[in-house]
């Protein structure tokens, strides 16, 4: 059975564990970099062609084709494989995506997921603003609460466009910019100028969060938890996991909720308090997948293994600390075949 990743994170560690462990699965890596980090570990490594040279969703099909994949699990390009999944049906492709085009746009648009957890005890107070006017509300309104306020674009990944709005000089974030840290009027400021050139924004006003970051990792099945663990980051380098914890109960609850399928990771944060509340839902795992396997927990073996249609579920009660080591290792190419050109021109 021949099944393609094509890379969105970086999948070096859990495609060097399924190959260990799973070697009678045929492998297929993608990436747009020629030099990814998986490419050492892939059975078979594609060149993806550039961002924006093709359409994405017509070259996977036709590639998918043309090297005879039977199972492709999309770590990017989602939306347009779930608007398109007729076509790969027709080519007889199995599609492993973590949901629906209507539940993937939900998770990406995080107004959308916001309002969709209404009366939900983690939600964090959020505010949508359009207008200048607006987000200097939402941000007396979080003061009002009796804390700062943070704001952050309405679609975007990997923490893009994230400030918190607590800085109390004008240059405090030309002076740090890595701290994500600047004054509300610096940044009502823009937006009013945004408005006279008229640009359009959609933001999110929350409370920060100034507390512990939690993830709990999960494998579902369609809806059904194969394996589940909470992340509690302690430090920049300790975090401690968990299959115990009540975090897991409300991530695992919005997975059957939307029937989320494949590698899912769901983020917390603590506020002021000491409350959890949720950030947002990934549909793709997460560096959680590594961390887990590193403490007895199968989370790559278990999720190749729903993607086979064989997972089963993990129950078993861990508590343990890991410690996040860089090692550094020579790059050297395996003799296994590589196809760093041909992906390119399919």
């Amino acid at each position: 059975m021949r099944i393609w990743f094509n890379q969105s994170f970086s999948m070096r560690n859990v495609v060097r564990r399924i190959v260990a462990e799973r070697p009678q699965v045929q492998l297929f890596l993608s990436a747009v970099d020629a030099q990814a980090p998986v490419r050492d570990v892939a059975p078979v490594f594609w060149l993806e062609p550039a961002r924006g040279a093709v359409d994405y969703t017509n070259w996977l099909l036709e590639t998918a084709v043309t090297h005879g994949i039977d199972i492709l699990v999309p770590q990017r390009g989602k939306l347009g494989v779930a608007r398109g999944l007729d076509r790969f049906a027709a080519a007889g492709i199995r599609v492993h995506l973590a949901a629906d085009a209507d539940t993937l746009e939900l998770l990406d648009d995080k107004a959308a997921f916001a309002n969709s957890l209404a009366g939900d005890p983690y939600l964090c107070p959020t505010r949508v603003v359009t207008t200048a006017a607006a987000f200097e509300d939402a941000v007396s309104a979080m003061a009002g609460l009796g804390g700062a306020a943070c704001v952050k674009p309405r679609r975007g990944v990997y923490g893009a466009g994230y400030w918190t709005l607590d800085a109390d000089r004008p240059l405090a974030h030309l002076a740090d910019p890595d701290a994500r840290r600047i004054a509300p009027e610096v940044y009502a400021a823009s937006l009013r100028r945004a408005e006279e050139l008229g640009e359009p924004f959609s933001l999110l006003v929350m409370e920060y969060l100034p507390g512990q970051e939690a993830s709990v990792d999960i494998v579902a099945d369609r809806g059904a938890v194969m394996l589940a663990a909470a992340r509690i980051k302690l430090d920049a380098n300790r975090q401690r996991i968990l299959t115990r914890h009540a975090l897991i109960a409300h991530a695992t609850g919005l997975v059957r909720r939307h029937g989320l399928h494949g590698a899912i990771n769901v983020q917390y944060k603590q506020d002021r308090r000491g409350e959890w509340r949720i950030l947002e839902i990934n549909a793709r795992a997460a560096g959680g997948a590594s961390y887990c396997d590193e403490v007895g927990i199968p989370f790559c073996t278990t999720w190749i293994d729903a993607v086979m249609g064989k997972a089963r579920p993990f129950t078993a009660d861990i508590d343990a600390e890991i410690i996040a080591v860089t090692r550094a290792e020579r790059r050297v190419e395996p003799a296994i075949q590589k196809e760093l050109a041909t992906a390119s021109q399919a």
